[in-house]
């Protein structure tokens, strides 16, 4: 796990690729090295690395190239099954020098060019120079679990592709400018993230999830390798035996991901996920396993009486971690930095202070991300697998519209309920899925935007979903495309590395997603009963407290810290008259935002933290 920047292009002057690495020492504080490379018509390749060492400690530094000097790579990541790739190789007559999945990289590339990448299980991306061919390739993983973000630009007369693991990393480059993306700011007040392939950043996007993008003479070419499951499996029959699959298949994800030669531990909330998988660690005869839970001091609904309850039972070294609140605002600009875009999630907060207490103790933890999204978790899927098939976008609207007058009523006793009729009460799909998980509506946000006309409409799904799907499949398709690489994977990598340590994700196994796209819905969701195959499957594994315990998620006292603690500090933020976002929002809707919320009529707390973490990222970078 580590940390790359670069570029394809001219020379730079002496120090800029040390100070794009120096960008993200925090990912890779073991160890570093450059590396400049020619290219054809005078360009160079300059790759840069950070080592966090996982994985052959003493052999594996970067850059590294193959035993015959033609291939040269600097990789951030970890390839699981990179044991059973080597011993492949080998028996094709390849040579190996040092124990490292990196170098397996680079014969697997040897062999099977980018064939080589469906045949990865991890978490990847990287940079790979081919001298023969004098050209380089950026590859990233199949779900987009690691970030590799790239400027496309001149640099003098010529043509320069800027790349990095942060955009704090590209921004070093003297090619790269500092420039808002309108568009994306536009987009960000109702999703709450930049919706790939784009960033807060004009000029700087996204390499997409499942591809990977050749730089040669001065060209480059994108291609895409792997899709998303739920994309091309539109037609789905019962297997003779789902629950022993998915059990045979989930214990193989967690064991490679146990795969290290420094400390593996895991993250344990009072929930499925993660319970889940120390259960599994647990049948699998882990032994001495750190497990680490956060919670808020004087917390009544606290998850850390649970979680050490089912540490208790599953045999774990647990860590609680007791936090105080008030304070945690004050991360704010250095994780944005880390980042490069507004900290929308609140629980981004905790997630990092558990991150740095796990660092005490191990280098690899494994957490439950893309549970939900691959097997059907959130209240979302369970009215969308009812009503999202409805015959006629009418009739779901007219549905919603009479829930949402329904639940008006008790607006506070009925908060999902009422945010399940918010999206429904929408026709078009797009829009239904920014109100599950959006601060504002569409039409909210145009009254609140007075910055320039915006054009081009950000990419929300970088791949459509087939035609033919359910209507719980589109939504998942949505998830694993958009939701997850654009904001949930990317805040678990970023908060994890912030800490100097690695988050892996066997839910997010690719054998995995690929069992779970032939499930029928009604094993995904039946009944009342979300991730059915989950429950079932490792119901002999998990306390029944655990696995009939409503979905609750990590709720951090928002509303409260809007209404007295952040009450004034939001507002002379937002309407300060130097107010970055002012530029662009109108300051006297966002006080009436603010005055509804402190006096209980309405809960906009969705709304101000969006705003507040969009002012403090804005004032870091701009």
């Amino acid at each position: 796990m580590c940390g790359i920047a670069g570029w394809m292009g001219p020379p730079a002057e002496v120090g800029v690729l040390q100070r794009m690495t120096d960008m993200v020492r925090h990912r890779g504080p073991n160890g570093e090295g450059q590396i400049i490379l020619p290219l054809t018509g005078g360009n160079v390749a300059a790759l840069g690395h950070r080592r966090l060492s996982i994985i052959d400690l003493a052999g594996g530094a970067q850059p590294m190239a193959s035993h015959d000097g033609r291939y040269t790579i600097v990789f951030n990541g970890e390839i699981y099954n990179y044991i059973e790739i080597r011993d492949e190789l080998v028996s094709r007559g390849a040579r190996f020098e040092t124990r490292s999945d990196t170098e397996v990289i680079l014969e697997a590339w040897r062999e099977w060019g980018p064939d080589a990448l469906v045949r990865f299980r991890g978490m990847f991306a990287f940079a790979l120079y081919d001298n023969a061919e004098r050209q380089v390739v950026l590859a990233r993983d199949q779900f987009g679990k690691k970030p590799l973000y790239i400027y496309d630009g001149q640099f003098g007369s010529s043509r320069c592709l800027v790349f990095g693991s942060e955009i704090s990393a590209l921004l070093v480059h003297p090619s790269v400018r500092r420039e808002l993306d309108i568009d994306t700011l536009f987009q960000y007040l109702c999703q709450r993230y930049a919706p790939g392939p784009f960033t807060f950043f004009k000029g700087i996007t996204k390499i997409p999830p499942g591809s990977y993008m050749v730089w040669k003479n001065g060209v480059i070419e994108t291609h895409r390798y792997w899709t998303a499951p739920e994309e091309t499996l539109a037609n789905v029959s019962e297997i003779d035996d789902p629950v022993g699959a998915f059990r045979e298949i989930f214990d193989e994800a967690v064991r490679i991901r146990l795969r290290a030669d420094v400390p593996v531990g895991a993250f344990l909330s009072s929930g499925l996920d993660s319970t889940a998988i120390v259960a599994s660690l647990a049948h699998l005869g882990a032994q001495n396993i750190h497990t680490f839970s956060v919670g808020f001091r004087n917390d009544p609904k606290s998850e850390l009486p649970a979680a050490a309850a089912t540490a208790k039972i599953l045999g774990t070294l647990h860590k609680p971690l007791e936090i105080d609140s008030d304070s945690l605002t004050a991360l704010l600009p250095m994780l944005s930095k880390h980042r490069g875009a507004p900290i929308a999630e609140p629980a981004d907060l905790p997630i990092y202070l558990m991150s740095m207490e796990a660092a005490k103790y191990v280098k690899v933890v494994l957490s439950g991300e893309g549970s939900d999204e691959m097997f059907a978790g959130y209240p979302k899927h369970l009215v969308e697998r009812y009503f999202g098939g409805l015959p006629t976008p009418g009739l779901l609207s007219v549905a919603g519209k009479a829930m949402l007058a329904a639940t008006s009523i008790f607006p506070a006793r009925s908060r999902r309920l009422h945010l399940a009729a918010r999206a429904m009460s929408a026709k078009d799909f797009d829009e239904r899925m920014v109100r599950w998980f959006g601060a504002i509506t569409s039409a909210e946000r145009d009254e609140l935007w007075i910055g320039p006309n915006v054009s081009r409409p950000a990419e929300r799904r970088p791949f459509e979903a087939a035609n033919g799907t359910s209507a719980l499949r589109r939504v998942l398709h949505f998830d694993q495309t958009s939701w997850l690489p654009d904001n949930l994977l990317d805040r678990m990598d970023v908060m994890t590395m912030a800490a100097s340590i690695e988050g892996r994700t066997p839910f997010m196994d690719v054998k995995l997603a690929e069992f779970a796209a032939t499930l029928p819905d009604h094993w995904r969701i039946g009944g009342r009963v979300t991730k059915r195959i989950v429950r079932t499957a490792l119901s002999e594994r998990i306390p029944p407290e655990v696995l009939n315990r409503p979905k609750n998620g990590f709720r951090l006292p928002v509303t409260q810290w809007f209404q007295q603690n952040l009450r004034e500090p939001s507002r002379d933020l937002l309407l300060a008259s130097d107010s970055r976002s002012g530029e662009y929002l109108d300051r006297k809707i966002v006080g009436q935002i603010l005055d509804e919320h402190v006096s209980g009529r309405k809960n906009h707390d969705k709304t101000l933290w969006a705003l507040f973490a969009l002012e403090t990222f804005m004032r870091e970078f701009f």
